[in-house]
């Protein structure tokens, strides 16, 4: 299974993310708009290890701002277009939690920690190259989490959330 563990977003927020999308030439666009935790990979048999683990942590509701939106990957060959998250110490924490308690299964981020959400990828090097776009400031509230199984489709992939994890 390819596992991931993420904070779906609002409507409210979906709807920008939707209109964000159109400001990029060539972009192949999200549909499901998500904020990952932590991606798990694809070699999971038996998720309820996982769904144990993180059924242990404890967190309290807060809030997320939203950022500006920019390209992600070198500056002459951006891989795709995500707005940023603003810094948030109590999301942070959420995700080093997360980490840590699925270290003991083996399951080791290869990179740091940077919140985002993604809103599509480029195939090939766009012929303008996008820039940074100051975005309207969006806050939604964060109650929960959840631990999705991803499909890899011809086109885009298929989002089916196992379990979700509450405040």
């Amino acid at each position: 299974m390819r596992l991931f563990i993420a904070i779906t977003v609002p409507n409210s927020l979906r709807r920008y993310c939707q209109q964000m999308q159109g400001q990029f030439e060539g972009l192949t666009k999200v549909n499901d708009f998500h904020l990952t935790l932590q991606f798990l990979g694809d070699d999971t048999e038996d998720p309820e290890p996982i769904m144990t683990a993180l059924s242990q942590i404890q967190f309290k509701a807060f809030e997320i701002e939203m950022g500006d939106i920019l390209p992600f990957g070198p500056s002459n060959e951006p891989r795709g277009i995500w707005i940023e998250c603003a810094k948030n110490k109590t999301l942070n924490a959420l995700a080093a939690e997360i980490q840590e308690r699925l270290k003991p299964l083996g399951y080791i981020s290869d990179k740091p920690f940077r919140a985002h959400i993604t809103l599509g990828r480029y195939k090939k090097i766009p012929r303008k190259l996008p820039e940074r776009i100051k975005g309207i400031a969006h806050r939604f509230d964060v109650d929960h989490f959840e631990l999705i199984q991803s499909h890899l489709g011809p086109t885009r992939p298929a989002y089916k959330t196992l379990k979700s994890f509450s405040a």
